[in-house]
């Protein structure tokens, strides 16, 4: 005990009378550990909010869009076009026994004047149906409910409001049940969606929903390019995309079998492939903070090799007057490992405090919000250990291994 309390005094003081040469060495560990950190974190942030932004949209949704015939059919030429009537895409659930849901998609819109008193906002209107949230997940506020299928029956006239709308229009009041004017037309406000300061709606915040039924009525029955689809669980992605090819091809007259008359895309059958992306992309990132540290660990080694160059004549007295081979490697393989320890304490807190402050800020978006989590402190604490024991395990072997006889004379 005396003699382990007395070799990390000899090792501090030593470290104190070459505060240069140790503090460079310390930095360079730190700077090590800071990147690893930081870049893990931001990795971890980046894969919770894009695998969370996929899943939004991945649940075996479909994405079917318009295109042009490349054969004829049934005395219609090749090259035809067609347009989604709003009526139509609605209808899928009951036309089709394939089809759990409809949703629009993004250009299923319309930019109307949305006022509420003496205040205006212009901004865009997305017609509904009640099984939306099943094909987009988004999130209401607490109180207030999406468009049912009651409301379609009655035609009632109300609006699901962005949360940035909502606070244009009627800043911190609560809105609920209260009535805005698109158009000229009154709404009733039923909901509001719910903003996390991160995204997590994308650009939903700045929009309005309303039933398909009064966006009809409103802007009639319009056309449009494209929409998603949710098939019934226990149908598969071939026999869903077959029921609509054969549906819209006697409806829009083209062939069933013609590719390029309707477009079809199964998000989930990529999902698993950018999960292995973000993966591949953490451990990326994981890898140039290890080369970072690798790079700290080759100057603490070099360090630990000139130290020991500097007291040949030291250690060769030591272990004259008795000092063994052991405690000699000991000395030098637990300076090595202060050096690495306190540097990368210094990197852990310096990369604490940024993510906090990280976590403070608005970030874009899709960058999503920096994580430190346990597993990143431990595997940096292992690699950190790892580092420690290889950079001084050789120079402290080599101090070991010297003569006395070659160091005094």
């Amino acid at each position: 005990m005396y003699l382990s309390i007395f070799f990390i005094r000899q090792i501090l003081h030593e470290m104190w009378l070459h505060k240069l040469r140790s503090s460079l060495a310390i930095f360079c560990i730190a700077f090590g550990t800071f990147a690893v950190v930081v870049l893990l974190a931001l990795g971890d942030g980046f894969y919770k909010e894009s695998y969370r932004n996929i899943v939004e949209i991945a649940d075996n949704s479909c994405f079917v869009w318009r295109g042009n015939s490349s054969k004829s059919y049934q005395g219609y030429p090749k090259g035809q076009t067609y347009n989604f009537k709003i009526s139509d895409i609605v209808e899928l659930p009951k036309a089709l026994k394939t089809v759990e849901a409809v949703a629009p998609a993004s250009e299923a819109r319309q930019s109307a004047s949305i006022s509420y008193e003496s205040k205006k906002y212009s901004k865009n209107i997305y017609w509904v149906t009640p099984e939306f949230l099943r094909t987009t997940k988004i999130n209401i506020a607490p109180g207030g409910r999406f468009i049912n299928q009651v409301d379609i029956e009655r035609q009632a006239r109300v609006a699901v409001l962005g949360d940035k709308v909502k606070t244009i229009l009627f800043g911190k009041q609560d809105v609920l049940g209260l009535k805005i004017s698109i158009n000229n037309v009154p709404f009733t406000v039923i909901g509001i969606l719910i903003d996390d300061k991160r995204g997590k709606n994308g650009s939903r915040g700045d929009d309005v929903f309303i039933s398909y039924k009064s966006y009809i009525s409103l802007y009639g029955d319009q056309s449009i390019p494209f929409f998603l689809a949710l098939p019934k669980s226990e149908i598969g992605s071939i026999q869903f995309e077959k029921s609509l090819r054969s549906y819209f091809g006697q409806k829009y007259h083209f062939d069933k079998d013609d590719k390029e008359a309707m477009g079809f895309f199964d998000i989930s059958e990529i999902f698993q492939y950018i999960r292995w992306f973000l993966i591949s992309l953490q451990l990326f990132l994981a890898v140039c903070g290890i080369m970072t540290l690798a790079v700290g660990s080759v100057g603490v080694a070099n360090i630990m090799f000139l130290i020991i160059t500097e007291r040949t004549y030291e250690i060769g007295l030591r272990k004259a007057i008795g000092s063994t081979d052991r405690q000699i490697f000991l000395q030098l393989l637990l300076e090595a490992l202060i050096i690495i320890g306190v540097g990368g304490g210094i990197g852990l807190a310096a990369s604490l405090f940024v993510i906090i402050l990280l976590q403070s800020i608005t970030l874009p978006s899709w960058l999503g919000v920096p994580r430190l989590s346990w597993i990143t402190v431990a595997i940096t604490i292992f690699v950190l250990a790892l580092i420690g024991l290889v950079a001084g395990f050789f120079p402290a072997r080599r101090a070991a291994k010297i003569d006395p006889i070659e160091a005094l004379t």
